[in-house]
Parts: C-alpha cells; structure tokens; sequence
C-alpha cells in the first residue's frame, strides 16, 4: 500500500508538472508570435510609412486580434470592426516600451483566453500610440487538455501495471519467509526437531533461515539438557526414597531404622540444594562481594580433613586475598576437596598461591587424572566418569557443576588437569577483582608463605 500510494502520487505530480510545461510552452510560443507582430506594426508607424488609422492595412492578422490605440485611449485601428469599439487590454507602456499579459477573456471574446503583447511606439510628428496584438490560445488550451487527458490515462495504465509488478515482486519475495513459517510450524509440531532449508540465494532470507537453524539447534540442545536433567535427577531422588520407603516398612524395633532415614533425608536434602543453587546461576547467581581470604578458606579444609582422619592430607598455602562472596568460594572449594578425598588412595594436597591477577586453587589426590575427552565434561550436572559404579560412592554428580558455576561467577575458571607426576589435579583460577568491582576498591594483597605441617 505504501508503494502504491508512492507510485500514485510520482505519476500524479509527473502529469501535473508535464501539463503545466507545455501550458507555458504554448503559451509562450503564442507570445513571442504576439511580439513579432506588434513590432512589425510599430515598425511601420515609427517609420512613417502609414499613419497609425493606416497601419494595419497591409497586415493580415492571421487569427490574432489588432488595435492601435492613441494616447485618448480611442481605437483609431482594428482589425476588426467589432474591435473598434474599445481597447483589448488596459495595458499602455511608453514608446519604446512592451508590456504582456494573459487575458482571461476580451471584449467581443467571451470566454476565450489570450495572450496580449501591447507595445509602445510614437510617429515622426511624435504623437503616441499602442499597437496591441492579442493571439487566442483556445488551441493551445486544447492541445493541453488533450495531451493531459492522453498522459493520464497512459499513467493510469502504467500505474496498475507498476502496482501487479510490485504485488508479484512482493509475493515472490515473501514466498521464502513463508516457507520459512511452515516449516518452523511442521517443526514445532514435532516437538522442534528438524531443520530449515536454506534457500541458495545468499541473501538475507537465506542468512535468515541460517540464523532460524542455529536458533533451533540450540533450542533442540536445551530441550535435550532439560530433559536428561529431569530425567537425572528422578533417578537421583528415586534411590534415597526407596531406601526410606524401605526403613519405614521394616520392624520399629529396628534400631538401625531411624538412622538409615535420618542418612537418606539428609542425602535428599543435599541434593535438592545443590539443584536449588544451580537453578538459581541459571537465572544469574547472585554474590554478596567483599574481600575473602582464601588460604584462610583452604586452611579451614586441612583441619576438617585432618578431624576426619580419614585421608592423609598435605598443603602449601600462601597469603591469597580476592574480592568475592566468602560462603559461595567456601563452597565450591568444599565440593573440590570433598571430590579429591573420594577418590583417593593415599591421600590429598591442597595449594593456593597468588598468580598475576588470580590467585590460583589446586586440588591434588593420588588418583589417575580425568581423561583428556572428559576434562570438560566432568564439570556437567549428574556427570559421572564411571557410569556403572553405586550411586553411594559416585555421589550425585552435581559437585563439580556447581564449582564451576560459582567460579565463573566470580569471573574465573576452573579445569582438570594432572601434576607433573601424573596425578589427578584440580585447579581453580579466580581473579583478585572481579569485573563488576573496580580495583581502586581493593586493599594490595601482601603476605609471606606459610608451610602447613604435614
């Protein structure tokens, strides 16, 4: 509609301006005709070849209407008696002088336009006078109306065809997008799986649908995550409950009743936790900042560890301070040493150190390291290098999601790798600030190197 109205109103204007041009072309060409004439007359009465009641004897007006009139404003000469009576025009330039005019009607010619050319002459005695020539412009007006009526209808003509082009342009151009619509509808009716076809034309229809399959895949991907993580975490909340509905039907007098529940309630606790905490990074995990010392975080371990007395545990630490939320490092360093003393035989080192920018966690056991295919994919939820062990000893799978969650909150990263002995490693990289908080709002971090005891 919008291209219609456009293309509307570019002919109209065309047609207009095309009328009004030759308008003025056919009146001028009228004019300058007007012109020749009437100084063909001031010629002959300048000269005194004829007096001016004489002048217009030897000229043959040739459809143009002719007056001399004196300075008494009297006709003295016509071209026509009914002329005689009064002056054409009221136009009276000076000898010398020519004045024009566009007459919409003249005595004795009532309703005819006229284009008037009066000019100013005096004879050899000096007495004054103005030839007026006036040429009727009825033909020139037809050829105007005429032209405009033709021009109109050819534009009218032009214009329908222009509006199916832009119509057909239109459709054809959206023919894509619309089988764009159709698939992306097949697709959703069958629960998003599929993909677009690109069309091979480069354009912006096709980045279009490049852009639709990269939307679908990744909506695909989440709809699979989503998917297995329910599924995990059913069969995660499905085991403790079996155990508890299984204590509940024994014997009361069975004194290991309460504490195989208590054991299992807890357990579900932990996990509806850790999927609480991780739900929440989903949304944007929220930090309480403030300035954290980390080896006082990672001694904290070494005395739990060490109260256990289950795993031997060794550690380097140095003064390490950075700018992060105290509860959520203590937790991810948690489920780090938790992670390490699992998988142990002889026991877990501990280390911190400031780096640079980072000050740098690592968490030893004497362990094999993770395989190289699986580095990354141990930091998954309900992820698991050993599929087939007791879901007891291989925890619920959640630990080391929620330690990357929380260190890359705070900006940083943390990978598995190997010592240089070969060992399982874990290290976690946290910058001294992190983004959202400026470094003029840090105190320097300084201290010296504090050997823990064997």
């Amino acid at each position: 509609m919008v291209s219609a109205a456009a293309a509307t109103i570019v002919i109209v204007l065309g047609v207009v301006a095309f009328a009004t041009a030759l308008d003025r072309i056919l009146y001028s060409a009228a004019q300058e005709a007007a012109r020749s004439r009437a100084t063909e007359i001031s010629a002959t009465i300048a000269g005194g070849g004829r007096s001016a009641d004489l002048a217009l004897l030897d000229v043959t007006s040739q459809g143009s209407l002719l007056q001399v009139i004196d300075s008494q404003q009297r006709v003295v000469a016509s071209s026509e008696s009914a002329l005689a009576r009064s002056p054409l025009t009221a136009l009276r330039p000076a000898p010398g002088s020519v004045d024009v005019a566009q007459e919409a009607t003249i005595p004795g010619e009532v309703g005819e336009p006229h284009a008037v050319v009066a000019q100013g002459v005096a004879d050899p005695s000096g007495a004054a006078y103005v030839v007026v020539v006036a040429n009727p412009l009825d033909v020139e007006a037809n050829t105007v109306r005429t032209a405009t009526l033709l021009l109109a209808l050819g534009a009218l003509a032009v214009l329908v065809l222009l509006l199916m082009l832009i119509s057909r342009i239109v459709k054809q151009a959206l023919m894509p997008v619309e089988r764009i619509r159709s698939e992306v509808a097949r697709i959703t009716r069958v629960r998003g799986r599929g993909h677009i076809t690109v069309p091979p034309t480069g354009d912006e229809i096709a980045r279009l649908a490049q852009t639709m399959n990269l939307m679908l895949a990744r909506l695909e991907q989440a709809d699979a995550t989503t998917r297995r993580f329910i599924s995990d975490a059913s069969h995660e909340l499905r085991s403790p409950l079996a155990t508890i509905r299984a204590a509940i039907e024994v014997s009361r007098s069975d004194p290991d009743r309460d504490a195989v529940i208590h054991g299992e309630v807890l357990r579900m606790q932990h996990l509806v936790e850790d999927l609480l905490t991780l739900a929440k990074a989903d949304d944007g995990l929220p930090l309480t900042l403030q300035e954290v010392d980390v080896d006082d975080l990672l001694e904290g371990e070494v005395r739990r560890l060490r109260a256990t007395g289950e795993v031997p545990v060794t550690a380097s630490i140095t003064a390490s301070r950075v700018v992060g939320d105290r509860l959520k490092l203590g937790q991810a360093l948690r489920n780090l040493v938790d992670n390490a003393a699992a998988h142990t035989q002889g026991g877990v080192f501990l280390g911190v150190q400031p780096q640079g920018d980072d000050v740098v966690m690592t968490i030893d056991n004497d362990g094999p390291p993770v395989p190289l295919e699986q580095r990354e994919a141990v930091f998954d939820r309900f992820a698991r290098l050993e599929e087939s062990r007791e879901r007891d000893s291989g925890g619920s799978g959640l630990g080391l999601a929620i330690v990357r969650t929380i260190v890359e909150a705070h900006g940083g990263v943390v990978r598995a790798t190997e010592t240089p002995d070969g060992q399982c490693r874990f290290e976690a990289r946290v910058p001294v600030v992190p983004a959202p908080v400026t470094a003029e709002a840090t105190e320097p971090v300084t201290g010296a190197f504090r050997q823990s005891p064997p």
